[in-house]
């Protein structure tokens, strides 16, 4: 399996501090976002390598970043050609780079949007996606109220985990279950990947398009996460992380599961 990082956003709400700096490596809790997230990927054994899917902007950024880090697992940045927020590359197509393979390896992915703050264990989240390794699974997050979720992709999921409906920032929410840029996606379905962007052409912007589109095809299920979790997308949801992470959580565990 591979993990591929989708960190080639620009970050604009938060300049100045991502204006020469990628969102995932702002700090929080005493560590940036991608120290957060591939320490919890380093300890997986199944993961394989860590790809990093970054701008030609901060590409140097990450670089020396990677430098300065060991990992037993290695990790490989894989740039876009944007170097500007007005050119918009598009989620889905940093993803489809994410995924292009050149070895010929036969890896499943697990794919992370890079400006996320979580505790739940991802060994925990590993379960159902090997008891059901052909299906995608998508993880979720209960916010308790659906007037909050019209800023996410909101799935409804029937009593098996299968997700009914998805659909991206609905004005009228249906749910509060959200979606939090975390996907389990079998090897198989890189050519749905192909599919959504060169056959139906379809908007390469956001992820949750491309798996509300895909939840038309295909059976993919939910998987709640607890804990606690930030979107790191303005500096008001960065200021409340940084206010939050800095008592820890009762009890609380590298691997997390602690409640917010």
């Amino acid at each position: 399996m591979k993990a591929i990082v989708l960190a080639a956003g620009f970050g604009t709400r938060l300049y100045p501090l991502t204006k020469d700096n990628p969102k995932a490596l702002i700090e929080v809790g005493g560590k940036t976002l991608l120290d957060h997230l591939i320490d919890k990927l380093d300890s997986l054994d199944m993961i394989r390598e860590i790809i990093i899917v970054t701008n030609r902007r901060f590409y140097g950024r990450l670089n020396q970043w990677t430098s300065q880090r060991t990992f037993k697992k290695s990790i490989v940045l894989r740039p876009n050609n944007i170097s500007d927020p007005e050119e918009r590359n598009g989620s889905v197509r940093d993803l489809f780079l994410g995924l292009q393979d050149k070895t010929n390896h036969a890896d499943d992915f697990l794919v992370f949007c890079s400006d996320n703050y979580f505790d739940y264990p991802l060994s925990h989240f590993l379960l159902p996606c090997l008891a059901h390794p052909r299906s995608p699974f998508v993880a979720v997050y209960d916010l308790k109220d659906k007037s909050l979720a019209s800023n996410y992709g909101v799935a409804q999921i029937d009593e098996h985990g299968k997700i009914m409906d998805f659909k991206e920032k609905p004005s009228k929410p249906d749910s509060s279950l959200i979606s939090l840029g975390i996907y389990y996606l079998p090897r198989e379905f890189k050519l749905r990947v192909f599919e959504y962007l060169r056959i139906d052409q379809l908007n390469p912007d956001r992820i949750g398009d491309f798996i509300g589109w895909l939840t038309q095809k295909e059976t993919v299920y939910g998987h709640e996460f607890d804990g606690r979790w930030f979107d790191i997308g303005d500096k008001e949801s960065l200021e409340e992380a940084r206010r939050v992470l800095s008592v820890p959580a009762a009890g609380a565990k590298d691997e997390g599961g602690s409640q917010k």
